[in-house]
């Protein structure tokens, strides 16, 4: 055979060889193309392996969209950090709380400088020398240098004073048997002695003690009947 038409007849089969090809390959893609059809009226995920398909009905996390205000700051909330967060804030702002009630160191209020309890008599002309002189003793009270009676404590410091209401406030060193008194004042100060509030009440104690025996009325320091609320007051002054 001639090679010039030897090669005119590869030329030409292999021409017809491409070209089915090309035609078989143009049937084979419509066929597919036919299979999946975007523009009908099916899910086109209706095919898709259902154990592909990821469930959300129990998952614990809301995912909402990144938030694109002026700020630009992402933000992802879910109800699980949610919770944590206000809890743990909530928490953060009780412990300051009480930080700051613990650190807050109390005021506490200064003592008053001096405290003045009287025992009047409840007529004229008052307390008899030799009677006062009898019921200072017996419940404990020592006659000072400075013509007052005294309560001493331990080591021999004075607790509180009591003065005489008649001037100058002092008591005689003798002559008691024509001595007389309108009344007596106690006097504390509160500042000057180690528990102030302990002193007051045997103070008080001995207020009563005396008052019973000389039958007469106590005072407060505005020389009005002593009240229990009056007394309250100023136990809450010494702490």
């Amino acid at each position: 055979m001639d090679k010039d038409l030897l090669r005119i007849v590869i030329i030409a089969v292999g021409a017809v060889v491409i070209l089915g090809m090309i035609i078989w390959g143009m049937f084979s893609d419509g066929s597919k193309r036919k299979k999946i059809n975007f523009y009908d009226n099916h899910d086109p995920l209706e095919n898709i392996d259902p154990s592909l398909v990821v469930s959300t009905e129990d998952d614990d996390f809301d995912i909402v969209p990144i938030s694109t205000g002026e700020n630009n700051e992402p933000q992802v909330t879910t109800r699980l950090n949610t919770e944590y967060i206000q809890e743990v804030q909530q928490t953060d702002v009780t412990a300051s709380e009480h930080h700051a009630v613990a650190a807050k160191p109390a005021t506490k209020q200064p003592l008053p400088s001096l405290l003045q309890l009287s025992i009047v008599a409840k007529s004229a002309p008052g307390f008899s020398g030799i009677q006062l002189l009898d019921a200072l003793e017996d419940v404990g009270l020592v006659y000072g240098s400075v013509q007052v009676f005294e309560k001493l404590d331990d080591l021999n410091q004075v607790d509180y004073a009591v003065a005489s209401m008649a001037e100058p406030g002092t008591f005689p060193e003798d002559g008691w048997e024509n001595y007389v008194c309108p009344g007596i004042t106690f006097f504390l100060q509160p500042r000057e002695v180690e528990d102030a509030a302990q002193v007051f009440d045997e103070m008080i104690v001995t207020i009563g003690e005396l008052s019973a025996v000389l039958k007469g009325d106590v005072l407060d320091q505005n020389q009005q009947g002593l009240t229990e609320d009056t007394l309250q007051k100023i136990k809450v002054s010494l702490g």
